[in-house]
């Protein structure tokens, strides 16, 4: 007999000032919503107060969302501390983001901490970015694929790909597996450098790594053969790519862009 599935959760039941909050939020009525929150002697609905917090900061206002952070108080959660902390970064106000974060009284995590990181490597300050990895090691808590990939990008482009390979170690050590990303982000960067046969060489041992190459690993080091014009290598790859299965778009043949030439290289696209 087939096991039955639970019945769904029964949905909220909301009262007095949280449905008064609700219907404000959703028609975007920000400032009466602010001065419910305010007013109320009890703390929010969280999920409400999620929803507030995050419309406030995609307004820029970042400052006042936090005011709905200390309504919650004991109730606000991880969700609420890491969208207030997208809001300040995305501000550029890192500073409040990082008060934010050292001082939430919830555990953080890579949801957290990761648009400060972004934020940080979009400057160039990839020396803080690294210190604010480091205290999330410290305190515990594990980075995820996106955060290294983020920082594995702005090392490449700060300080060049075998930098940013010491990262990957560094991931792998932390129990974070790799993914197409991260290895786009390197290959990138090796073609970048000149280096295109170790872009070559990477991507068909992609495999070996638990990745199967896509069309943008492919659309990269075919970029990079036809930045050094070694057109037949291109060839090469290209026919490679489709009898792996890889289905080439648009970009696979925009050999214009890539190369500068008006006429490009159209026999490759036959």
């Amino acid at each position: 007999m087939r096991q039955q599935a639970p019945p769904p959760p029964p949905p909220r039941r909301l009262h007095g000032a949280d449905r008064r909050l609700s219907a404000l939020v959703h028609r975007g009525d920000l400032d009466a919503a602010l001065r419910l929150v305010e007013s109320s002697p009890r703390p929010p609905d969280v999920t409400l107060a999620n929803r507030l917090v995050r419309d406030l900061c995609r307004r820029g206002r970042p400052a006042d969302a936090e005011r709905v952070v200390g309504a919650c108080g004991p109730a606000a959660t991880v969700v609420t501390y890491s969208a207030l902390t997208d809001g300040y970064c995305r501000a550029g106000r890192l500073g409040d983001a990082r008060r934010v974060v050292e001082g939430m009284p919830v555990h953080p995590n890579a949801y957290t901490y990761n648009p400060l990181i972004h934020a940080l490597c979009e400057r160039g300050r990839v020396r803080d970015a690294l210190a604010v990895l480091d205290d999330m090691l410290c305190r515990g808590c594990a980075p995820d694929v996106v955060t290294y990939n983020i920082l594995l990008e702005a090392t490449c482009k700060g300080r060049g790909y075998r930098q940013a390979m010491e990262l990957i170690d560094l991931m792998r050590a932390e129990g974070c597996t790799p993914n197409n990303v991260t290895y786009n982000v390197i290959m990138d960067g090796m073609c970048t450098e000149g280096d295109v046969d170790d872009a070559l060489e990477l991507l068909r041992n992609l495999p070996s790594y638990g990745c199967n190459p896509n069309t943008v690993n492919y659309n990269t080091v075919l970029k990079g053969l036809c930045s050094a014009e070694r057109w037949e290598d291109a060839e090469e790859l290209v026919t490679e790519m489709l009898l792996e299965n890889c289905p080439p778009n648009e970009a696979t043949f925009n050999w214009k862009r890539w190369t500068g030439e008006d006429a490009g290289r159209a026999e490759l696209e036959h």
